[in-house]
């Protein structure tokens, strides 16, 4: 129901868009309300995201590739490498969605530099949820990938004792189609970071603009005060 209620939501203009983002939100609240318009708007982001993980996809299964077909030594520079990708995949996302118009653009300077070290704890509850959900999502995505992997591992070490190559001709092809089938589906797992992490931005903003109404709230309210004061005690 509240995911309902969530999907009309962002639906309606832009007003209520905003109103929706910028509210005052828990770190339990932001993790349910994000993954609640994640799975709600799940098919407007993969018809504006599709190509963004195709290309994760490619870069993961050469990733993937690199320690498995190549050379086990290649394992740094292939984590090195699919590191890179989750970053381009999630800042490329997050900018396209905000260009379609499915993410609410925040203000430059809505949250100031160091207002995230008053948030830090919601920071660390909302990031440390996600990658749990991510790493869960990724082991259970990703087993035929690591089948795959442990095969060609094994056959490699026997080959290296002096055993005949047991694997068929076609193994290296269904390795890639594999690995690209499980990458194209591991960027999804990953992109279900976004919609936590976008609905905490809007509520530090929102958190920090009544912070800073207050503050401004208090010192006008103490200007009279003071100057009444002055007039009392001035020489």
């Amino acid at each position: 129901m509240q995911a309902i209620k969530l999907s009309i939501a962002m639906n309606q203009d832009p007003q209520e868009k905003e109103s929706l983002l910028l509210k005052s939100r828990s770190g339990r609240a932001c993790i349910r309300e994000g993954y609640q318009f994640f799975t709600s708007h799940f098919r407007r982001i993969f018809r504006h995201t599709w190509f963004v993980a195709l290309c994760f996809a490619i870069l993961s299964a050469t990733a993937a590739a690199l320690p498995v077909l190549v050379s086990p030594a290649l394992i740094w520079p292939a984590l090195l490498l699919y590191l890179v990708a989750v970053i381009l995949l999630l800042v490329t996302s997050y900018r396209l969605l905000v260009r379609k118009g499915l993410f609410e653009r925040l203000p430059k300077g809505s949250i100031p530099r160091w207002a995230w070290l008053r948030h830090l704890g919601m920071e660390t509850l909302v990031w440390l949820f996600c990658l749990v959900v991510i790493l869960s999502l990724t082991v259970i995505t990703a087993l035929p990938m690591l089948i795959v992997m442990a095969a060609n591992w094994l056959n490699n070490i026997g080959i290296l004792t002096g055993d005949p190559d047991g694997m068929p001709d076609y193994m290296t092809w269904l390795t890639i189609v594999v690995f690209l089938i499980a990458g194209f589906i591991q960027a999804y797992v990953w992109l279900t970071i976004l919609g936590p992490v976008y609905m905490m931005r809007g509520s530090i903003t929102q958190q920090e603009k009544e912070r800073a109404e207050m503050k401004a709230k208090i010192e006008e309210e103490s200007k009279p005060k003071e100057y009444v004061q002055n007039l009392i005690y001035r020489p």
